[in-house]
């Protein structure tokens, strides 16, 4: 159970917005869709032990429109509204396919403004702040239309045993073996030795050419 107070817990997701936007924004990404944000932050739950770190998060309610992370949205809203960051051509639509709302817009931080922030991100969560840099360099390489779409094959997303509003778990309950997308990462290339990044790459890759072939 956690003993984060709601104000630590919305200023730890604000902490987490910023890292990962900057991390997009540096990849070349921005402003960073708001579908690409919530991917990005799913991959580095379930990405971060290929570099030995623990998820970011415990679950996720999956959602067939793919990863959407309430509470991470209300940290956005939140920085948004304190001129930490810019939403551009913001809109609000329904999804089809599951009845519920999601946000619709493109995110850029205020540098003068989040540059405290990040400055407090590099020093005291440098292994993290790396990681992040690297996922979203990787994540770079999806084409447009990927983007936002690529983890439907994802190996874990995609794990037939976890229906539609069902809870993907990152390890708080299920075993770490569990995550596929970490093994399969973990599979490539078994006769070299191959850097963390460079699974990331791999990986990435993977899921762009299924996204192209079948999307």
């Amino acid at each position: 159970m956690s003993t984060f107070t709601p104000e630590e817990t919305q200023l730890a997701q604000g902490h987490r917005v910023v890292g990962l936007l900057d991390a997009l924004a540096r990849s070349g990404v921005v402003p960073s869709p708001a579908r690409a944000l919530h991917e990005l932050a799913y991959l580095a739950n379930v990405l971060s032990p290929v570099f030995d770190l623990q998820p970011f998060d415990a679950a996720l309610l999956k959602r067939s429109a793919g990863p959407y992370y309430p509470g991470l949205q209300a940290a956005l809203d939140h920085l948004v509204g304190r001129g930490l960051v810019d939403a551009l051509d913001l809109t609000y639509e329904i999804d089809d396919t599951d009845g519920r709302y999601r946000v619709h817009a493109r995110y850029r931080l205020r540098r003068l403004a989040a540059d405290p922030v990040l400055d407090a991100l590099r020093q005291f969560r440098r292994d993290e702040t790396h990681f992040l840099s690297e996922l979203a360099a990787a994540y770079a390489g999806l084409s447009d239309e990927a983007m936002g779409v690529a983890t439907q094959w994802d190996a874990r997303y995609a794990d037939a045993d976890v229906d539609v509003n069902d809870v993907i778990d990152f390890g708080e309950w299920a075993s770490s073996a569990k995550n596929f997308s970490r093994n399969a990462a973990m599979a490539f290339a078994p006769e070299r030795t191959l850097m963390p990044a460079e699974r990331l790459y791999l990986y990435l890759d993977y899921l762009g050419q299924k996204a192209q072939a079948y999307g």
